[in-house]
């Protein structure tokens, strides 16, 4: 179906989905023994996936007149893994507050961009399964950070969890990233009409 909108890319964005997975896969096994080379894996990791998302927003920029949320996205998760090379120094402190301030911003553009998604469907009278998407995105991303920075026990005891969180993350881009390619059909259908 791809040719039906052949200047949109979906697989950019679960590519990006997977390598969400690949960071939380990463992260349980390196969870109690993080290096500068599983900082370079994971900064890695999230570069690529701010860079397909970048690419995904800029080739979908005449489809999508609210692409600013996923530039705004793709340059945090660049941020992100730069930001682990730069400052992490293969320390677990330095991971972990570069990693509890990603997932704030992750949380804040999510919710941002939820309520854009809730005003334009105002008057449809349901909550719509992107809403929900929204929703579950954000409260993953806080509780990755509240987990990360905020949790009493402190960050050597959350490590040995918080991979489960970009995981969930993850799933939920691909999921997202389903409902978007086939509500952007749908419209491409009725627009045949």
């Amino acid at each position: 179906m791809d040719s039906l909108n052949p200047t949109q890319r979906w697989w950019l964005m679960v590519a990006r989905g997977v390598l969400y997975i690949l960071i939380g896969a990463v992260m349980f096994v390196f969870a109690n023994t993080y290096t500068a080379q599983s900082g370079a894996i994971l900064g890695t990791l999230a570069v690529l996936a701010g860079v397909c998302q970048l690419v995904f927003s800029f080739t979908n920029q005449r489809k999508d007149k609210n692409h600013i949320w996923g530039i705004l996205h793709g340059l945090t998760d660049v941020a992100f893994g730069v930001a682990i090379f730069l400052f992490s120094d293969g320390t677990v402190k330095g991971f972990v507050d570069i990693l509890g301030f990603w997932a704030m911003m992750y949380a804040f553009l999510q919710s941002v961009q939820a309520m854009y998604t809730f005003m334009a469907a105002r008057g449809a009278g349901v909550v719509s399964g992107t809403s929900i998407v929204h929703f579950a995105n954000i409260l993953a991303a806080g509780g990755l950070a509240f987990s990360l920075l905020l949790r009493p026990a402190g960050f050597d005891d959350s490590l040995g969890y918080v991979g489960v969180f970009p995981i969930a993350l993850g799933v939920l881009i691909i999921v997202l990233t389903q409902q978007m390619r086939a509500q952007a059909e749908r419209s491409y259908h009725n627009a045949d009409r």
